[in-house]
């Protein structure tokens, strides 16, 4: 059965990829079609289509965005947008920058903490994207001040921990807006590591037209639940691995069984919106 990936990050965010890596990778797992959905940026998405057509993998231009409602983080993923409209590119600069901001105050706490992690090493690690808690997780393994990645976030770097740092507040309504007029289809990400499907009839009334029921953090009973979920608000089911490369120390790409037929789903709901833009 042919399967596909639609939750990839590259370079561009907080993955060891490059975006034509991550297709050759594809390829060589046997993906027939994948999703570049990096943090806050759509810098990678021309070169993975274009390594696409010449290993013959579709890529499905995405992206993953952050928002916050109370102290949790919820992340929505939007797919087939319109990802070069200017409008679109300025809020994304804005959202780099308050993450870029955050971040530099992380750095600040650690270091109180008794943990010195520079800008400077964190930034070897994230040459083309920005800066992220992964990185810095990553930078604190090397640096031997925690033992893994995981450690990093459930001891330090997660809500409630001694070294979290609140952003900007952003609401999901609001980045759920913002795809649909960017003519995308936002997509509820990975919502059993949310632990928020009290939020889902409002995101539904928002405008959520989809939820990612496959992914590495849900095993089989989760996958269930979210398709009655998915049943239940008439949302549309999409699946990935959530793959950074090797940022984690296991690669995820091909882990994460989600078929074809999901993506057809997808691409009738994206000309859906096209014959309704064609309309007005």
């Amino acid at each position: 059965m042919d399967e596909i990936d639609l939750h990839i990050h590259t370079v561009y965010s907080d993955g060891t990829y490059t975006p034509a890596e991550a297709v050759h990778k594809a390829k060589e797992i046997g993906l027939v079609a994948i999703s570049i959905t990096d943090h806050d940026s759509v810098k990678g998405i021309d070169e993975a289509i274009e390594a696409g057509r010449e290993a013959g993998i579709e890529v499905v231009p995405g992206v993953e965005m952050s928002s916050d409602v109370d102290k949790d983080e919820i992340h929505i993923l939007g797919y087939y947008l319109n990802w070069r409209r200017r409008e679109f590119l300025s809020k994304l600069d804005f959202f780099q920058k308050i993450r870029m901001e955050r971040n530099e105050r992380l750095l600040r706490r650690l270091k109180q903490l008794g943990m010195e992690v520079s800008f400077d090493e964190v930034s070897q690690l994230a040459p083309k994207g920005v800066i992220s808690r992964l990185h810095i997780a990553r930078c604190m393994v090397k640096k031997g001040y925690v033992s893994s990645i995981d450690e990093a976030f459930e001891s330090w770097l997660n809500p409630g921990k001694p070294a979290y740092v609140e952003r900007v507040r952003v609401s999901p309504f609001e980045v759920i807006s913002l795809i649909l007029e960017t003519e995308g289809i936002p997509v509820f990400a990975h919502p059993f590591l949310s632990k928020r499907d009290d939020l889902i009839p409002k995101m539904v009334e928002a405008g959520l037209m989809g939820i990612e029921v496959y992914h590495s953090a849900h095993d089989e009973s989760t996958v269930e639940h979210y398709k009655k979920v998915a049943r239940k608000f008439g949302l549309l089911i999409t699946g990935g691995s959530d793959c950074h490369g090797e940022a984690k120390g296991e690669l995820l790409m091909g882990k994460v069984h989600v078929p074809l037929s999901i993506l057809w789903e997808l691409k009738k709901a994206r000309d859906k919106i096209a014959r309704k833009i064609k309309k007005i």
